[in-house]
């Protein structure tokens, strides 16, 4: 425990002491949620090398307490790589207004709700977002209609979550091309 926060001192540039706020946070989630305190510092360690700050983090962490009950997603660690290509993604108009957590909080729920009700897993997903995610906004796609699309691909034809996402991006990097709107 030490030494994760250790770690996470030297990347936010924070004391521990200034830091006692994100150790209790994660002794609260870990107590609540019965995750690892260790995945929780290690959550918290990554997303501020992403470049939240530390209250960003704790709530960041919060939502990604809540995945862990979830019966569709799988490990923590990816779902906050996951996480972090979200808010990067499409997360911008989000993050300007202040609502940047409450977005992810709404997007990490839409990919469970879909992950629930149809034949794709939460980590297929994930793995989608980062993967196509960038490319797809770009040709101005939105968070939920990549989800569609995917999933409706991903359960028409089993195909794997990267070749999928593969077929994606190359799609949707051409799409962008002027000689192909031509």
């Amino acid at each position: 425990f030490e030494r994760e926060m250790i770690k996470i001192s030297q990347v936010t540039g924070d004391t521990i002491s200034q830091l006692n706020t994100l150790s209790n946070e994660v002794t609260r989630i870990s107590t609540n949620f019965g995750v690892a305190n260790q995945s929780l510092l290690e959550t918290a360690r990554t997303l501020s090398q992403a470049g939240l700050s530390a209250q960003k983090t704790k709530q960041a962490m919060q939502v990604l307490a809540n995945t862990t009950l979830a019966p569709t997603f799988d490990e923590i660690a990816d779902t906050t790589e996951g996480a972090i290509a979200i808010l990067n993604q499409f997360g911008r108009e989000a993050a300007k207004v202040g609502q940047d957590i409450k977005f992810l909080e709404n997007a990490l729920d839409s990919i469970n709700k879909v992950s629930k009700n149809f034949a794709v897993e939460s980590s297929d997903l994930i793995t989608a977002v980062r993967r196509t995610g960038g490319v797809f906004q770009a040709a101005g796609g939105n968070l939920n209609e990549l989800i569609a699309l995917f999933t409706s691909v991903r359960q028409t034809t089993r195909e794997s979550a990267e070749t999928i996402a593969t077929g994606f991006r190359t799609i949707f990097t051409r799409l962008q091309r002027t000689e192909t709107k031509d």
